[in-house]
């Protein structure tokens, strides 16, 4: 089990914003925009939140009492929560209703958007680019199509043609160093090869 925190921070951009200056004349400044990118607990909780609507408490609650979830990460609910919040200003979900929880206080439900929608049909059906994103990543996909009912042969075998080209590179840096990078090189190699054997299993399950 991996405690997880998404301390990563957002992507940004810059555009150029026309303003008047003291003397009423059109100048240009250069400002800063962040762009909003899901990370992979706001993919998550936006995945459980498109098979159900529900409120924070009750995807924290899922996120710890359902064994595949709880194994694919650790979440506190603080970070439910600010998932929550990230989406919601991202338009990927909305409040949908209110409802009445503990000692009186009410707690917002939240359903996705057409565009979240779309956004975790397109995260399920991706595959991941490195083999450190497989830990987490993909299992939680894997376990959110299982959820779902879907195949993950598919992205199985999408995921391994990735893995595959990638282990090739690590066997080539194998022959071609020495010492703690070849030692690495081999470290590597061996793990993403298990990977691919796994992928394998998933394939003919």
């Amino acid at each position: 089990m991996v405690a997880f925190a998404d301390n990563t921070p957002p992507a940004s951009t810059t555009q150029t914003t026309p303003r008047r200056n003291i003397f009423g004349c059109l100048v240009s400044r250069l400002v800063t925009v962040r762009l909003y990118s899901p990370s992979v607990l706001d993919h998550l909780v936006l995945a459980l939140l498109d098979e159900q609507p529900a409120h924070g408490f009750a995807i924290a609650k899922l996120l710890s009492s359902d064994d595949s979830l709880a194994a694919v990460m650790h979440v506190r609910r603080p970070l439910v929560y600010r998932s929550l919040n990230a989406l919601n200003d991202g338009g990927l979900i909305r409040a949908s209703k209110t409802e009445a929880g503990d000692q009186g206080s009410e707690r917002t439900v939240y359903r996705t958007t057409a565009r979240g929608t779309r956004e975790v049909s397109s995260w399920l059906d991706s595959v991941v680019s490195h083999p450190r994103d497989a830990r987490i990543e993909l299992l939680a996909k894997f376990v959110c199509r299982s959820r779902r009912g879907l195949s993950n042969v598919d992205l199985a075998q999408r995921q391994r043609s990735v893995f595959e080209e990638i282990a090739r590179d690590f066997d080539d840096d194998v022959a071609t160093t020495t010492g703690a990078a070849r030692l690495v090189a081999m470290w590597r190699h061996e793990s993403v090869t298990s990977m691919i054997t796994l992928l394998d299993r998933i394939e003919r399950d």
